[in-house]
């Protein structure tokens, strides 16, 4: 027996295709969370029937209200660009992925008609025609990025009077609909400040060498923390949240010596053609604030050059300890510098080691 349904599917587009793995990995990680995002602002009791790919396929059984509707397109897109705006701010990473998520859009394809439902693995899931037609609606005339398109089973009236209606064939007939820019509700995104440069006033250390490796896999090899055990000495466990581009701002835990300590991820102004990732702590004694910052600089497309730099803020009488504190990250970080020659010299990649 059929139901009337409607039928709503909010689409992200705007990465090309990367052939950099870093680029791919990391655009997963971004579309992963986007779509969670968009999840987590259903209020209108949509169901979610299937993740396709960069996009949500959602439905509602019963009659449909358009007000709501576009109440529902204007949360899912102010969270979605609300998301881009805090990234820009927060990324790390210069891959092609993380470089571009200011050009990813959202566009929403709204239809209703009866449907009726599959058994696949005990899970119902919606079938037929006008399940076909939304998702053929995918493809479409509609001449701008960012669009709500209406069809007129949906709203008939809107699409009938609309200026920009538009009707296009298919393989299953002619459809009509209309759509909507969505480009003003940008006027309603809060805002987000950028965040501070703020590094503490004592130089600590600094030690550089020549990895014989490209600026981008050497960097994706130090902000992820999936590959951090492989050369950081004297870190027993790492504890991180899995499947999302490390940021500034992000958390992650360290073991050492059975001592857990929470750096927070952070940055710092560079010169041109720089990559620059660091860590802030204020969990190490008699300091206020310890930062260590991984400065990149490319010296040709296979080799680059590493400078590791120790800064830090004393609380009152810790500046006492200042030359214990330089000996001991001039015994460590020589040691993590060698750990990463040997890695690049052992051919070590990303993309094999995560096969």
């Amino acid at each position: 027996m059929a139901d009337k349904a409607l039928l709503f599917i909010p689409d992200i587009s705007g990465f090309t295709e990367f052939v950099q793995h870093t680029a791919i990995q990391h655009s997963r990680h971004i579309i992963s969370e986007i779509l969670e995002l968009l999840i987590d602002n259903n209020i209108t009791g949509l169901q979610l029937a299937e993740i396709e790919g960069d996009a949500l396929f959602f439905y509602r059984i019963g009659d449909v209200n358009i007000q709501q509707v576009r109440e529902q397109v204007k949360r899912m897109y102010v969270a979605f660009h609300t998301y881009l705006k805090r990234y820009e701010y927060e990324k790390i990473c210069q891959c092609g992925a993380c470089s571009s998520v200011y050009n990813l859009s959202l566009k929403f394809i709204v239809h209703y008609g009866d449907i009726e439902f599959i058994s696949v693995k005990a899970t119902n899931k919606p079938y037929g025609s006008n399940v076909i037609k939304v998702h053929r609606l995918l493809k479409n005339e509609v001449p701008i990025s960012e669009y709500a398109l209406f069809t007129e089973a949906v709203d008939a009236k809107t699409v009938q009077t609309s200026e920009s209606q538009l009707q296009t064939h298919y393989d299953f007939g002619d459809v009509t609909y209309a759509y909507e820019s969505l480009s003003d509700y940008k006027k309603e995104l809060p805002d987000i400040l950028p965040i501070p440069d703020n590094v503490p006033k004592h130089h600590l250390y600094s030690e550089e060498a020549t990895i014989n490796m490209p600026i981008l896999e050497l960097y994706e090899i130090i902000s992820n923390f999936d590959y951090r055990l492989l050369w950081a000495k004297g870190i027993n466990k790492v504890e991180y949240e899995k499947n999302r581009v490390n940021r500034v701002g992000d958390k992650h835990k360290c073991l050492i010596d059975k001592k857990a300590i929470n750096p927070k991820t952070v940055t710092k102004k560079s010169e041109k053609n720089q990559l620059v990732y660091g860590e802030s702590t204020t969990e190490v004694p008699f300091t206020k604030k310890l930062n260590v910052y991984y400065v990149l600089t490319p010296e040709n497309d296979q080799k680059t050059r590493l400078r590791i730099e120790v800064f830090v803020d004393f609380k009152p009488f810790g500046v006492l300890l200042k030359r214990l504190m330089k000996k001991n990250f001039k015994k460590v970080i020589p040691k993590n510098i060698k750990e990463l020659i040997l890695l690049a010299k052992s051919g070590f990649n990303t993309q094999e080691f995560n096969a």
